[in-house]
């Protein structure tokens, strides 16, 4: 394993770092978590013990979720948005303070140093677009509790009207239903989109009353959170 692929793996946040973060119990963040994960919004991350030491109480373990990679991190910062939108800010500068620790290397030893400058010229240009990417998708999280429409998610995304919906039909997320835009089984499934219907009644040129079924088509927080990592990594 070289040392690039180790020094990522080392980047992890625990659930009860996330709690003192926020100011809030280590149990409420927890539970926030599972809920998110339940909704299929964000991934369970693994559980682990840790020991309070100040404690001697037999029941001085406790159970905490350890949030590591990528996905940790956006999902971490998924559910300080949703937990406590102030601190979103904050939960993005301490995952920035880890990314800029670096193992120890002797820099007399060659290979150490090539390999040192190597970590460096890396972070350096994922750090740019992991920026503009996580920017993306703390505004689109933090305003869509429910689910936007397709214009609404374009101006969170900042994106075309014209390339979301391409992307959508690629990714089998939407199709045509009656000349009007609708989910598809598969986004159904995923949690990513949904379809709403609802009964109206209107009134024709002529005056005479008539029912229609209106289709309205919406992305979902899950489905936004991927959408924003494409359209950030994009720009």
């Amino acid at each position: 394993m070289n040392t690039f692929n180790l020094l990522l793996k080392t980047y992890q946040m625990l659930s009860s770092e996330i709690a003192e973060l926020v100011q809030s119990e280590q149990r409420a963040v927890n539970l926030s978590i599972e809920r998110l994960a339940k909704r299929g919004v964000i991934q369970l991350p693994p559980l682990m013990k840790v020991e309070n030491k100040q404690s001697v109480s037999p029941n001085r373990f406790s159970n905490v979720y350890v949030f590591s990679g990528e996905q940790g991190k956006l999902d971490s910062i998924t559910v300080v948005a949703q937990l406590c939108p102030e601190f979103t800010a904050a939960i993005v500068k301490r995952w920035y303070e880890l990314e800029q620790k670096m193992p120890v290397f002797d820099i007399s030893n060659p290979q150490h140093l090539l390999q040192a400058i190597e970590v460096q010229a890396k972070q350096n240009l994922q750090l740019s677009a992991e920026n503009k990417a996580l920017s993306v998708a703390i505004e689109t999280i933090t305003q869509t509790e429910h689910g936007v429409k397709f214009q609404q998610a374009c101006k969170i995304l900042n994106a075309k009207q014209r390339d979301l919906a391409k992307w959508l039909r690629e990714h089998s997320w939407d199709r045509y239903l009656n000349d009007a835009r609708a989910s598809t089984y598969y986004s159904e499934s995923k949690g990513y989109c949904e379809t709403k219907y609802s009964h109206k009644e209107g009134v024709k040129a002529s005056g005479q009353p008539y029912s229609y079924t209106q289709t309205e088509f919406f992305i979902l927080p899950k489905g936004m959170a991927l959408l924003a990592k494409h359209f950030g990594e994009a720009v």
